[in-house]
Formats: structure tokens, C-alpha cells, sequence
């Protein structure tokens, strides 16, 4: 018998869903009008429109000098904005805006597969009215980047691993979930590094432990996305290599023989915590 307080409460929130939508997407799209922020969001900008005016998609430079820090996706994103809006706030934030409306939409179709349209709608509503997101789309770095990403590398590995390999169905077949995931992943990395994994794959492990789903951890299609997904991310790898393990020579972080790719995996994020980092 269906729950009556359920059945009010959900014709209540499908009746004002898109009345609430609708003025949280607006105060997010409001950071476009407003300058940049400083200090992060104002080095990042001046960093993307480098590339934009340069041409150069490999080197990361600040103030004329090598810079090492953050990966390429958010700047890449950015510098292509800048060549087709121009150099302006509303260019910067855009790329941003979108990610992490992408974010809202996998937000709703991983929720509608999990539990069903109201809590799918409830998932949405406090996604967008997030405060701290909020906030990222006004002061933007990575996070509204990495919302989408995440979320997004989520839906399309779970709708993989409810799909059983040999279904026919053209879309419905798994490979293309994992296709699109490891893409999705690969870009999360490229814009925060390797710890990402551990959000994008934690909920996986714990939910497979918990439902016995031994013959997940063996599955070959996990492999396969592990693959792509290291493939997908060779575009970073090259660009650290090119730029800074091919000149040991250069001074970082007041040192040679710096190595972008060890950053990249170890000291840029390991070594916040171990103390061991630049």
C-alpha cells in the first residue's frame, strides 16, 4: 500500500521541482557576471589565456616562468573558451558553469537509476543549491570541473556494471559506459590527479563488499577501463615529460632535476599529506 505522507511529498516536489531548479541554476550562473577572484582564480585565468594567445597547449607558464602545480584539463578548457568568447571573466567561468551542470544531469540520471524520480529531484535541488558550490562557481578552480567529471565517470561505470556483457542492444551494450567513464575519469585526473580514483572507485568497492559481488573485482570489462583510462591520460603525461622531465635542467620549486610526472603522481597530492612535497 503506498505510504499517503510518501504520495503528497512527492506530488509536492514534482510540482515545484522546476520552480526551485530553476533560481538555484541562476544564482550558480550568476559568478559569470562578476570579475575574477583572486588569487587562485585570477593566476589560473592568467595561465589559460597564455595558452589561448600563445598556442602553446604543452607548457604551463606563470609570469613568463615553468609552472608546476595543477594538471591541464581546467586550462585547456579555459584557453579554448578565451579563443572563441575572447579574453574575458564571462569566458573563464563558462567551461566551469557547464561542467558542473553536467554534473547536475548525471547527478539525476545515477539517482533516478538508484531510487527513482523524487529522490533523483531531491538529489538535484541540493546539488545546485550546494553552498560550497556556489561558491566554486564564483571562485572558480577545480570543483565545479570536478563534479561533473567524478559524477558523470560514476553513472557511466555503474550502468557497466549492471549490464551484463553479452547484451545485445547496440547503446545498452557496457563497452560504451566504460568508454565514456574512462574518458570522464581520465579528464578528473587530468584535472586534480590520482586521488580522484579513490572517489570515483570507493563507492564501487564498498557496494561490491557488501553485496557479495565477488566476480566484480575480476570482471574483465574492469580492466579493459582501467586501460582506457590510463590511455586517456597520457595527453598530461606527455605534456609534464615534454616540459619539464626532458629539462632537468630547469629550476623548480628551487631545484633541477625535477620530474613532472613524479609530481604528478606523488608530491603534487601524496605529498600534502606526507609532508614530503614541495
Amino acid at each position: 500500500m503506498t505510504d499517503p505522507h510518501n504520495a503528497a511529498w512527492e506530488a509536492w516536489l514534482r510540482k515545484w521541482f522546476t520552480w526551485l531548479l530553476i533560481p538555484a541554476i541562476l544564482v550558480n550562473a550568476g559568478g559569470l557576471l562578476i570579475a575574477i577572484l583572486e588569487p587562485d582564480g585570477a593566476l589560473y585565468a592568467t595561465i589559460s589565456k597564455t595558452i589561448a594567445r600563445s598556442g602553446d597547449f604543452i607548457n604551463l607558464f606563470r609570469d613568463g616562468k615553468d609552472w608546476l602545480d595543477k594538471p591541464h584539463f581546467p586550462f585547456w578548457m579555459d584557453a579554448v573558451s578565451f579563443r572563441i568568447f575572447g579574453i574575458n571573466g564571462f569566458a573563464y567561468k563558462l567551461p566551469a558553469l557547464l561542467f558542473w551542470g553536467a554534473g547536475a544531469w548525471y547527478t539525476y540520471r545515477l539517482a533516478l537509476s538508484l531510487y527513482g524520480k523524487s529522490i533523483a529531484q531531491l538529489s538535484v535541488l541540493i546539488y545546485v543549491s550546494a553552498a560550497h558550490l556556489v561558491i566554486s562557481n564564483n571562485d572558480v578552480r577545480a570543483e565545479p570541473y570536478l563534479t561533473g567529471l567524478i559524477i558523470g565517470s560514476v553513472y557511466h561505470f555503474y550502468k557497466a556494471s549492471r549490464i551484463p556483457v553479452s547484451s545485445g542492444g547496440g547503446s545498452a551494450k557496457p563497452w560504451l559506459h566504460l568508454l565514456a567513464g574512462s574518458v570522464l575519469a581520465a579528464a578528473a585526473l587530468m584535472t586534480k590527479g590520482p586521488f580522484v580514483l579513490l572517489t570515483i572507485c570507493g563507492g564501487f568497492i564498498l557496494d561490491w563488499l557488501i553485496g557479495r559481488e565477488w566476480y566484480q573485482f575480476t570482471s574483465i570489462r574492469w580492466w579493459i577501463a582501467v586501460i582506457l583510462t590510463a590511455l586517456f591520460t597520457l595527453p598530461e603525461l606527455y605534456c609534464l615529460y615534454v616540459q619539464f622531465d626532458l629539462h632537468p635542467e630547469k629550476v623548480v620549486f628551487g631545484h633541477t632535476g625535477v620530474s613532472g610526472i613524479r609530481f604528478f603522481f606523488w608530491d603534487s597530492q601524496f605529498g600534502r599529506f606526507f609532508n614530503t612535497g614541495p
